[in-house]
C-alpha cells in the first residue's frame, strides 16, 4: 500500500532580498541545509512518511520580483491537495511569495469572494519596508498588504525588537493598525502563552493562517546561522513550543521558515533547530 502524502516541503534558494539590504549572504543555501537536518529526524511520529519533498523553486534570477512570481506559482502548484506545507527560505522577502501562493491556492477553491488569510510573523523585524529603491528582505508584509493579499487587521507581528526597526516602519504599522507584540512584553517566560492566545484570535477571524518564522527572532545563542543575528530573542524551546501550538490549530495550513544561513551557522545548530521546528509543527497536525 502506498503511503498517504499529507504534507509538502518547498525550498526557495534565494537571498537577493538580503543582498539588497547589504546583509550577510548565504540563505540561498538554507533549503539544502534544512533538508540534511530534517532527513536525520526519526521521531515517534513518522512525519516523513506523510511528507513529499517538492524540491526547490526553479529559475531563481537576480530579479527579485520575478523570483517572487516564480516562487508563488510554484507554491500554488505544489501545495495543491496537501493539508499542510512547509516553505523553507531563503530571505524573508519570500514571506510575500508564501502568502501570495497560498492566497491563490485558497482563492482557486472558493466560490466567489476572496479568502481571509491571516499571518503571524515571528520575527525581530517588522518587515514592512517600502520596496524603494528596491525590494528587500524587509519588504514582505508591506508587499502583501499593499497588493491586497493580506488585510492589516489579520497580521500579527510577534516578538518585534525596538532597536531593529526604523521609525518609519513603526509609523506604517500604527497607520495600518497592525497588531505588534514587542519582545520586551514577552520576557519572564510569557512568550508561549501569549503566542497561543494571539494565534487563536487570528484563527477565529481568518479562513486560513500562515505562520512565518524568521529565525532571527531567536537569540543568536540558539540560531547563529541567520542573516541578521540578534543578541536577545526567543529560546529554542519557546519556538518549538510555538510550533506545537500552531500544529494543533486546524486553520494553520502553512509554515514558512526563513533566513536560515548555513554559511554562518555553528555545528549546524540553526539548521537542526529549523528542522526540529518543522517536525513538531507537522507532528501535531
Amino acid at each position: 500500500m502506498s503511503k498517504r502524502i499529507k504534507f509538502c516541503i518547498i525550498g526557495i534558494p534565494d537571498h537577493q532580498g538580503v543582498l539588497a539590504l547589504g546583509g550577510r549572504l548565504g540563505s540561498a543555501h538554507g533549503p539544502d541545509a534544512f533538508r540534511k537536518a530534517f532527513l536525520r529526524l526519526r521521531g515517534q511520529v513518522p512525519v516523513q512518511d506523510s511528507t513529499e519533498d517538492c524540491g526547490d523553486v526553479p529559475g531563481i534570477t537576480a530579479n527579485v520580483a520575478l523570483n517572487h512570481k516564480r516562487a508563488s506559482d510554484y507554491i500554488l502548484k505544489k501545495a495543491e491537495n496537501k493539508s499542510r506545507s512547509v516553505i523553507i527560505g531563503g530571505s524573508h522577502d519570500h514571506g510575500f511569495s508564501h502568502l501570495n501562493g497560498i492566497f491563490k491556492l485558497l482563492a482557486k477553491h472558493l466560490k466567489g469572494g476572496e479568502p481571509r488569510i491571516g499571518c503571524i510573523n515571528i520575527d525581530a523585524h517588522l518587515d514592512l519596508r517600502k520596496p524603494s529603491p528596491v525590494i528587500s528582505s524587509g519588504s514582505p508584509f508591506y508587499l502583501a498588504i499593499e497588493s491586497g493579499i493580506l488585510h492589516p487587521k489579520r497580521l500579527i507581528e510577534f516578538g518585534i525588537q525596538s532597536h531593529c526597526n526604523a521609525m518609519d516602519l513603526w509609523l506604517y504599522a500604527e497607520a495600518k493598525k497592525i497588531e505588534v507584540v514587542p519582545f520586551n512584553q514577552l520576557r519572564q517566560g510569557t512568550a508561549v502563552k501569549v503566542f497561543g492566545k494571539k494565534l487563536k484570535k487570528l484563527c477565529d477571524q481568518s479562513d486560513a493562517v500562515i505562520v512565518s518564522l524568521d529565525l532571527d527572532a531567536l537569540a543568536s545563542a540558539y540560531a547563529p546561522g541567520v542573516s541578521a543575528p540578534q543578541a536577545e530573542g526567543f529560546t529554542a524551546m519557546e519556538v518549538i513550543e510555538m510550533m506545537e501550538i500552531a500544529g494543533r490549530q486546524k486553520k494553520v495550513i502553512s509554515l514558512g521558515i526563513f533566513e536560515l544561513n548555513p554559511e554562518h551557522d555553528q555545528d549546524n545548530k540553526t539548521a537542526r533547530l529549523a528542522a526540529t521546528a518543522a517536525y513538531h509543527f507537522l507532528e501535531n497536525a
